[in-house]
C-alpha cells in the first residue's frame, strides 16, 4: 500500500474511533485543540497534520486509544 493509501486508511481508523463514542467533530478539535476544519481535514484523510500539529494529533489518538495502531509507516511522519 502506498504511503497516501496507509495514511487514508488510518484516517478511516480514527473516524471510526470518534463515531463509536458519539464525538462529534467540534468535540474532536476541542481534544486536539485544533480548529474544527483543522480536524475535519485529519478525519476525512484530506491531509494529515503539519509538523506543528502533530502533538496535537497525537493526543487526540491517545485519547481514542489508537496509539499502538500507527502505522509503523507514519511514525516518523509523527515524529515519534
Amino acid at each position: 500500500m502506498s504511503a497516501e493509501g496507509i495514511k487514508q486508511a488510518f484516517a478511516v481508523r480514527v473516524n471510526e474511533a470518534r463515531l463509536s463514542r458519539h464525538l462529534s467533530i467540534r468535540a474532536v478539535a476541542r481534544l486536539a485543540g485544533v480548529p474544527a476544519t483543522t480536524a475535519q481535514g485529519w478525519l476525512s484523510g484530506e491531509h494529515f497534520p503539519s509538523p506543528a500539529l502533530r502533538d496535537n494529533y497525537l493526543r487526540l489518538v491517545g485519547y481514542l486509544g489508537l496509539l499502538a495502531q500507527v502505522p509503523d509507516e507514519l511514525h516518523e511522519e509523527l515524529g515519534d
